[in-house]
């Protein structure tokens, strides 16, 4: 039986570099992904979760043994928003409240969420995600009461629109978010990645807010790499360091770069400069105390900080570029 799995052309090779990190690493679910991965599969051959491969997919990001934008979720069969739905009638929304229980009940749900009456057209809509996108009843109730959420986070008494809540189904169907469970684990990891997104806006820039939707976007694939914080303080003091300015894209750089040379602290990046420093280059910042006498040359973490808040306007938030 054993030799079955040993004819020609059915023998998976692995890099032996590969097998030692996942060795160290020790993580049974990333080796696992890794191999179905190897072997031209996605996870849709393994009985987990979308949780648990999210997490064995960050684990062989940050060893370095996947590209970020790697595909490892099962193809979802796609209605993409360029395939117009019907064009639903009036008379079509008034037959689908009187045959279709679960559109039935699903729209006064939602006008509660809303604190309204659904318009005609906010019906259409509503109507179009649950037949032409088919999401269940459960699951949009989840998608509009998360919507409203994020609305009052932006300030009180504000409320999404049904074209709002539409955008938002429209990526969920996507993703293949139509079950409870999975719209449940969705959710977990956005509020992980919200709530981690401000702790990073504080602590990069001093400033208690969220962040906007352009930062969003780079911190959450920060955050997913486990970039520790203070990488980030350093990536960030380099950036300013060079363009005397911050600028998310050039610090997203600098972190992919050392991320594909394997430099994953800041004793990494410090050991891999003075290796690779020529005798006359410049001293690059680095992360630690201010110099102490005869150490002029040497750019500190608070220079780069005292640089910051200089570049900062009259208004208090500092001079960032996309």
């Amino acid at each position: 039986m054993a030799q079955d799995l040993l004819f020609p052309g059915n023998i998976l090779s692995l890099h032996r570099a590969a097998v030692d990190k996942l060795a160290r690493q020790g993580d049974g679910d990333a080796a696992l992904l890794y191999l179905v991965l190897a072997a031209g599969g996605n996870s849709g051959a393994l009985p987990w979760g979308p949780e648990k491969v999210e997490g064995a997919k960050n684990t062989l990001i940050q060893l370095g043994l996947l590209p970020s934008d790697a595909a490892v979720l099962p193809p979802v069969p796609q209605k993409l928003e360029d395939d117009r739905p019907p064009e639903y009638t009036s008379q079509d929304i008034a037959q689908a409240l009187q045959d279709r229980k679960g559109f039935r009940d699903l729209v006064p749900a939602v006008e509660q969420l809303l604190g309204k009456v659904l318009s005609p057209s906010d019906l259409k809509i509503l109507y179009t995600l649950y037949d032409f996108l088919a999401l269940p009843p459960e699951v949009l109730l989840t998608l509009t009461g998360w919507c409203v959420e994020q609305a009052k986070a932006k300030g009180p008494g504000r409320k999404p629109t049904l074209p709002q809540i539409r955008r938002e189904a429209y990526k969920w169907q996507k993703a293949g978010i139509d079950t409870l469970e999975a719209a449940d684990a969705h959710l977990r990891r956005l509020t992980r990645l919200n709530q981690r997104g401000t702790e990073l806006i504080q602590l990069l820039f001093g400033e208690s807010r969220a962040p906007v939707a352009k930062e969003a976007e780079y911190l959450d694939q920060w955050i997913q790499k486990g970039f520790p914080d203070d990488l980030l303080l350093l990536a960030r003091d380099r950036t300013i360091y060079h363009l005397q300015s911050f600028k998310w894209s050039y610090m997203n750089g600098i972190l992919n770069r050392w991320q594909a040379k394997g430099l994953t602290t800041v004793e990494a990046v410090e050991a891999y400069d003075r290796s690779h420093r020529p005798a006359y280059a410049k001293p690059r910042p680095a992360a630690g105390p201010a110099p102490g006498p005869g150490q002029q040359g040497v750019v500190s973490r608070e220079d780069v900080d005292r640089m910051f808040q200089e570049l900062q306007p009259a208004g208090g938030n500092p001079r960032k570029e996309g």
